[in-house]
């Protein structure tokens, strides 16, 4: 958020610059050139594997949740370990499939894995963030 600009409520913070910062994040297809959510999905996703390098920020949320259950872990999985071990660029990966914690599990160092929930209150807007 900094890097764009933005204001980041924090008393301090240390920052490395990125040469870019690639996303994937929403559901969308394009059905005037025939591309389902998941077509749309893997084009996107694949572009930012050809475009990250080591020094790039990756923001990936929910790779694979378009297609069956087996072929969408096999596929965040995959797209997971390309970014830790061959581009070895700053991932923030987000995912519903918990056996993603395998790469974790593998390679610790490299890999941490986190949960957030939140709670919201009846108060006009107000959101209270639990992690």
């Amino acid at each position: 958020m900094a890097q764009i600009g933005s204001y980041v409520p924090c008393e301090s913070a240390k920052l490395t610059l990125v040469d870019a910062v690639y996303t994937r994040m929403g559901a969308f297809d394009n059905m005037l050139r025939g591309e389902s959510t998941f077509m749309y999905e893997m084009n996107e996703t694949a572009e930012i594997i050809k475009s990250a390098t080591p020094r790039s920020l990756v923001v990936l949320d929910e790779i694979g949740r378009g297609t069956a259950t087996f072929d969408g872990f096999a596929i965040a999985q995959a797209v997971l370990r390309f970014f830790v071990e061959e581009t070895k660029c700053l991932t923030l990966f987000v995912t519903h499939y918990p056996q993603i914690r395998e790469v974790a599990n593998e390679r610790p160092r490299e890999v941490g894995t986190f949960h957030m929930g939140f709670m919201e209150s009846q108060g006009p807007g107000l959101a209270i963030l639990v992690y």
